[in-house]
């Protein structure tokens, strides 16, 4: 088995660290790649780190039809790659009058993470509790700017919920139900994967103490008790080791990326958690069955009956947003956030 050590009531894989590998996107991108599948696996077999990281290696290399190196990069929505994408609001999901006024900046006393957040309009005198929380981790970058970053709709981040809402076109079952926080890895840190993860645990305390305190420190107020998690590529990743500690309800994962086969402790804490993923088969960064084997393990820890309400899983045949060569098919993140049925799911967990 793999060695394991706890972390705020979650987990870490100790022993093996990946490989990562820089490669040119075009003469003016640079993107973090890194190989993590092996001769005869599809997924790698500890989590990634980028810290600490082997020397890079060369390109892949095909072995009686055995690729031995997967180039994988988390920087998909790089905006000299995609800004030529159009984000379009999903016909089945009528968007919102928000905008980027609606957003503002907060930052932890501690400098744990800033972050960009919203709250959803109320009636006046309203007793309506609290509502749910959705945690966003947006997937790696160059990350270059600021927090505001997450709400450019042709950004590296674009298509995720603070640039849905920023730009008017955020799902009404996302803009009028949820409080959202979208904290930001900070300027030239190009992963959540490669912090600490009692360092985005402290953060989220950081909320949930703030929470329901009139607006101080500009927190929004929800309910501690239903936080859930939005996670794209490397922030799917960390969704589901972050769903182990108890502290979330559950969440939304697009392109996940570590081996599905997640150890016996990890999966005892992820039965009964509601979770969606999301993937495309076509993906050229994180292998479809990365997603199938974690689904599948899912599925086991829970009873069938279960099984049958708690996971679900979208695995689309090709890329729904037009990303083609090194990113085909890792858009997932975009696809999922603009439909109205994640967050309506979500909420019948609440």
């Amino acid at each position: 088995g793999i060695p394991m050590s706890k972390l705020s009531g979650g987990y870490t894989a100790a022993g093996m660290q990946p490989l990562v590998v820089q490669v040119l996107l075009g003469l003016a991108l640079a993107v973090v790649a890194q190989s993590f599948c092996q001769a005869e696996e599809a997924c790698p077999q500890s989590p990634r780190s980028l810290r600490n990281a082997p020397p890079p290696r060369a390109a892949a290399a095909e072995d009686e039809g055995r690729r031995d190196l997967l180039l994988s990069s988390a920087s998909v929505a790089l905006t000299g790659l995609v800004s030529a994408l159009p984000v379009s609001a999903d016909a089945a999901s009528p968007a919102t009058t928000t905008s980027i006024s609606d957003l503002h900046l907060i930052t932890d006393p501690s400098k744990t993470y800033s972050a960009l957040v919203y709250a959803p309009p109320l009636e006046p005198g309203s007793q309506q509790p609290p509502p749910p929380l959705l945690l966003v981790l947006p997937g790696a970058a160059q990350n270059k700017g600021t927090a505001w970053d997450l709400a450019d709709i042709n950004g590296e981040h674009r298509g995720l919920p603070p640039s849905l809402l920023a730009a008017g076109m955020a799902p009404a079952s996302l803009a009028g139900q949820f409080a959202v926080v979208a904290p930001y890895p900070g300027q030239s840190v190009q992963s959540f994967y490669d912090e600490p993860r009692g360092k985005i645990l402290q953060f989220v305390q950081w909320l949930c103490d703030q929470s329901g305190g009139g607006g101080e420190n500009g927190v929004p107020t929800f309910d501690p008790k239903r936080i859930f998690l939005l996670g794209f590529s490397d922030g799917a990743t960390l969704s589901i080791e972050l769903l182990t500690t108890g502290r979330f309800r559950g969440g939304i994962v697009a392109a996940y990326g570590f081996t599905g086969t997640l150890p016996q402790l990890a999966l005892d804490r992820l039965k009964g958690k509601p979770i969606w993923v999301f993937h495309s088969a076509d993906d050229a960064i994180f292998p479809v069955r990365c997603s199938d084997r974690l689904v599948e393990s899912l599925r086991k820890v829970n009873s069938e009956s279960e099984a049958t309400k708690l996971i679900r899983y979208t695995r689309f045949d090709k890329d729904q947003e037009g990303f083609t060569g090194r990113v085909r098919g890792h858009s997932t993140g975009i696809t999922a956030s603009r439909r109205t049925d994640i967050y309506d799911w979500m909420m019948s967990f609440v």
